[in-house]
């Protein structure tokens, strides 16, 4: 079953890593607990082993014989936990002493069977270095040490010492139990342990998922607390509250955006009801009344038609769905096209549109798109430019691009309002106080995301008294 809570899993996650290492830090600790134990057992029956053969050859210096030096050495030893057992070849005796060994009758009796065979074994091998072994004698281990020593140039002592390892095998055994009941302990609170720590460190997240819940549309001014801006969940809780702040922002825009469509489109509305609502108020009208009312209703109905397209242009746009179209074109064509488009309202301002700059300019791009895009650009020079001003449009090559400057002949953008001439249904003051400006305010929206959808883009690079200047720019055909 798949545990859901970070929380927890990050708890069983500590506690598996945890319980890994205390396992290998565990076997190590008693593999060397082992390892020097019985390191220290060799130690004490190779000293013991030594002190017997020094013994022995002590008693022997003193005129002692052979076998007499061999019973008083075995006599006279005081070693605990110790067995000693002599095999002398030349004299072809074997000699065994238990003094002060803590072995038990039955015991002594198996482990001198099992020493007296483990030096007739030593003896055919005839050894020529000690060698150690361990055996089972009454069910006990015993550490045994077989050495050779000479007494005389033609006889050979084949000394076995043997120590029972049963403190050995109690520390040992001492040493798992507390293993095997430390080791779920220590896991235990290891996983409690870390059950505490990571609720403490996940509490921000908590915090965070607490107050994001409350959040909604009416309150996205709220933000996230953030604990510490340094550490992993402050960058996420800041991400986060910068998420939020865009989100706040497009729900901004999409509000005043809603409300200027609505605003927009309910002018020609109210005409169109209201002339409608006048010519059907009496049964009988002049004819020159209803076909001027019919005029403004179409009028107002065009209105209506390019509010709504551009409208739905812009919302296809932001969807993501793809506009463009490609096909092989020349910039210039384009250009000389919307300029002769234009001249009639051109004419009708009193304003001159001249296209200069290089020819052709080869692209690829959708030929609708971007002659509305062009279109825009002129119609917008052309509403804010005085009279008898002139409309300058510059085709010019800028590189990996083709550029085009458009300036008009107005007066100008404000400072303040010119960060904001290419949202949507702004107009300026100025702009709405015209009755040459008679647009939606769509027109630069309009245009900028036709260029960016061709990988291009729409920017005012300038903006005073004797006019401002729109450029275009558009990427050049592969």
């Amino acid at each position: 079953m798949r545990v859901r809570s970070v929380r927890i899993r990050i708890a069983l996650w500590n506690t598996a890593l945890f319980a890994a290492f205390l396992a290998l830090l565990a076997a190590a600790g008693y593999w060397f607990l082992s390892y020097t134990s019985l390191e220290r057992v060799d130690e004490f029956l190779a000293e013991s082993g030594g002190t017997i053969a020094s013994a022995i050859e002590f008693e022997r210096s003193n005129g002692a014989s052979d076998s007499a030096a061999i019973r008083a050495v075995l006599s006279s030893m005081q070693l605990p936990d110790i067995a000693v057992h002599i095999n002398n070849e030349g004299a072809g005796q074997a000699l065994s002493s238990y003094e002060g060994s803590r072995f038990k009758r039955p015991e002594l009796d198996a482990l001198e069977a099992a020493l007296a065979d483990s030096l007739a074994q030593a003896a055919r091998a005839a050894p020529s270095k000690p060698d150690l072994t361990t055996i089972i004698a009454a069910d006990q281990a015993v550490r045994v040490l077989t050495f050779p020593t000479d007494i005389a140039p033609q006889q050979r002592l084949m000394i076995a010492v043997a120590q029972v390892m049963t403190v050995r095998s109690r520390l040992l055994r001492d040493v798992r139990f507390a293993l095997w009941v430390g080791f779920p302990l220590v896991v235990l609170l290891a996983s409690l342990g870390g059950l505490w720590l990571a609720g403490k460190s996940l509490a921000p997240v908590d915090a965070m998922s607490t107050r994001a819940r409350a959040i909604g549309a009416s309150n996205l001014h709220q933000r996230l607390p953030v604990a510490t801006e340094g550490d992993e969940l402050g960058r996420l809780a800041t991400t986060f509250n910068e998420l939020l702040a865009r989100l706040e922002q497009a729900f901004d825009t999409q509000a005043r955006f809603a409300a200027d469509a609505s605003h927009e489109l309910r002018t020609p509305v109210a005409v169109i009801s209201g002339e409608s609502e006048l010519a059907l108020s009496r049964q009988e009208r002049p004819r020159d009344e209803l076909v001027g009312a019919l005029k403004i209703i179409r009028g107002e109905s065009h209105r209506l038609r390019a509010i709504v397209d551009d409208l739905f242009l812009l919302a296809r746009a932001d969807s993501g769905e793809r506009l463009v179209r490609p096909t092989p074109l020349h910039l210039r064509d384009l250009l000389d096209d919307s300029a002769l488009s234009a001249r009639t309202l051109a004419s009708s301002e009193g304003v001159f549109v001249d296209v200069r700059g290089i020819d052709a300019a080869p692209i690829e791009g959708d030929e609708a798109l971007l002659r509305r895009a062009i279109d825009n650009l002129l119609v917008n020079a052309i509403k804010y430019s005085r009279h008898g001003g002139t409309v300058n449009v510059d085709l010019a090559d800028d590189g990996a691009r083709w550029r085009v400057d458009i300036r008009d002949a107005g007066s100008g953008i404000p400072p303040e309002a010119r960060e904001r001439v290419f949202e949507r249904f702004f107009r300026t003051d100025d702009a709405r106080a015209s009755r040459r400006a008679d647009g939606a305010g769509l027109g630069l929206a309009i245009a900028r995301s036709i260029a960016r959808a061709h990988k291009g883009d729409v920017e005012l690079i300038d903006s005073s008294e004797t006019g401002s200047t729109f450029r275009l720019v558009l990427p050049k055909s592969e």
